[in-house]
């Protein structure tokens, strides 16, 4: 399973965080497993998905 969940998340260039990953298995190779199973062996093997930082905008709106 683990070694299922590292290629998937290669494949991904590292962006898919254990949502994902759980949907590719499930969706993609048919297996059945649980979200937050996926999640333990995520964080146990140190994996992690990308986040997005929301940017701001550098000047101010200004309100008339």
């Amino acid at each position: 399973m683990l070694k299922q969940i590292k290629q998937i998340h290669a494949d991904s260039r590292g962006s898919y965080g254990s949502p994902r990953v759980h949907a590719e298995l499930t969706l993609g190779l048919g297996l059945v497993v649980n979200e937050k199973r996926v999640a333990r062996l995520m964080r146990q093997a140190g994996i992690r998905g990308l986040y997005v930082h929301p940017t701001r905008s550098s000047t101010p709106t200004v309100l008339r």
